[in-house]
């Protein structure tokens, strides 16, 4: 018996974009502090719903203009400033 040619290239297509974006979320997660091996999960098996839900984490980070919310507001202490250093 002879293997289809077209099968494999059809069953590789449907494979190569799930696992993509897997590996995409699982990177994502990484830079992010969350679980990779979590996402690469969610982003293999549900790959519509993971892509929609980056989308809306990532909206969380930025204010109503676009850009980022600054995290540092209120730790003005956290801040070393010397006068004698030159």
């Amino acid at each position: 018996m002879r293997p289809n040619s077209e099968l494999f290239l059809v069953l590789g297509w449907l494979w190569s974009a799930p696992l993509a974006f897997g590996y995409f979320c699982a990177w994502w997660a990484q830079q992010h502090g969350r679980s990779a091996v979590g996402w690469f999960l969610f982003g293999f098996l549900l790959l519509p719903v993971a892509g929609l839900w980056l989308l809306a984490i990532n909206g969380d980070d930025r204010d109503g203009r676009g850009k980022s919310k600054d995290k540092s507001i209120g730790r003005g202490d956290l801040l070393a400033t010397r006068k004698d250093v030159i």
